[in-house]
């Protein structure tokens, strides 16, 4: 769902831009409403992908540290996350609560939606992912990434290591030449 969301804000944004950019330059027309509601689609782009990611564990991550932990070093790690993630998003959504207290009898300059309107993607899509992060932390369970094979190994971290194995026994000379 949030993927599919993700998916039409990208389409709904570059449809704006490209038409924005061939306006400006072939009739030389602007149209203000479409660079807002380009900006709205953006920040709900961004914001529907994060819990989608997260739950399908498809985000970006650097793993050097996690692939080298044992398996209970691996569980605190993942705790650890979950809990931080679950902090950021909480306090998140009550600075987003606070600001909008002021900001959302504001409207768009354009368009004239309420900037309750605006961020409310931001707040659905954050509280999500508190959801996501405390569902993870209470099961203590998280998917399986592509890249894992059955033996839990990464095969890039493999490939590295192997290759700084292979530039170490290289350098290494074979034999010792102070005899």
């Amino acid at each position: 769902m949030m993927t599919a969301l993700s998916m039409l804000m990208l389409g709904l944004m570059a449809v704006l831009v490209v038409g924005q950019v061939i306006l400006r330059n072939l009739f030389d027309l602007g149209l203000p409403w479409a660079d807002e509601l380009s900006r709205i689609s953006n920040i709900a782009l961004v914001f529907f992908a994060v819990p989608a990611l997260m739950l399908h564990n498809r985000h970006i991550a650097i793993d050097l540290l996690y692939s080298a932990l044992r398996p209970a070093g691996k569980a605190i790690l993942r705790f650890s996350n979950y809990a931080l993630i679950t902090l950021f998003a909480a306090i998140f959504t009550f600075g987003l609560y606070k600001f909008l207290i002021r900001a959302g009898k504001f409207s768009t300059p354009s368009l004239k939606l309420s900037n309750y309107a605006v961020y409310a993607p931001v707040l659905v899509a954050i509280v999500l992912l508190l959801v996501i992060a405390i569902y993870r932390l209470v099961t203590r369970t998280e998917p399986a990434t592509d890249y894992e094979t059955e033996d839990a190994s990464n095969p890039i971290a493999d490939a590295i290591a192997e290759e700084m194995a292979d530039h170490v026994s290289a350098s290494t000379p074979s034999g010792d030449s102070r005899k």
